[in-house]
């Protein structure tokens, strides 16, 4: 059974957002203007959403949300 986890991140660029990804993660502008970012993936072997992605995105001054299902 797959866990598809997914985040926002308000105000940045895709291309930005995706730098910071590992290969099991990927960024999806949504909103109207285009503005935010969805964050879609699954964890795998350490690379996880809040393990790994929210926190490397932090390093730069992204903050992430995680979407609670």
């Amino acid at each position: 059974m797959s866990n598809v986890r997914t985040a926002t991140v308000k105000n940045a660029k895709r291309a930005t957002v995706e730098a910071y990804l590992p290969s099991n993660y990927r960024a999806y502008e949504i909103g109207r203007d285009g503005r935010d970012v969805l964050i879609v993936g699954e964890d795998d072997h350490g690379w996880t959403l809040d393990g790994y992605v929210i926190p490397r995105l932090a390093s730069g001054l992204i903050v992430a949300v995680e979407e609670k299902s």
